[in-house]
């Protein structure tokens, strides 16, 4: 059983892995793959928060469990679209 303790330093630690990631995503503005990543991680915290709580129905943890997969999806698909630029601009300034 989950005791009140170690919920408020579950939501602690959440809200300080939240203000580190914002203040991240703040410092990289525009930087898709940094923003979808950040919100990828604190969306996995949440959903390990809530699995502890043993509390939350089962389709609010599935519909979390999806939003997650999606968010890491696009996280990769912004990671391989950033290398993707890198090289052409590599090939293009080399010619």
């Amino acid at each position: 059983m989950l005791n009140w303790q170690t919920l408020l330093r579950g939501l602690a630690v959440l809200a300080f892995y939240g203000f580190s990631f914002w203040r991240i995503v703040r410092s990289n503005r525009g930087n898709k793959v940094i923003e979808c990543g950040s919100l990828a991680l604190m969306i996995s915290l949440v959903l390990a928060l809530l699995t502890k709580a043993n509390s939350a129905p089962t389709w609010v943890l599935a519909s979390i469990g999806l939003l997650l997969f999606l968010l890491c999806l696009l996280t990769i698909g912004f990671l391989f679209q950033h290398a993707y630029r890198a090289i052409r601009r590599r090939l293009s300034k080399s010619d």
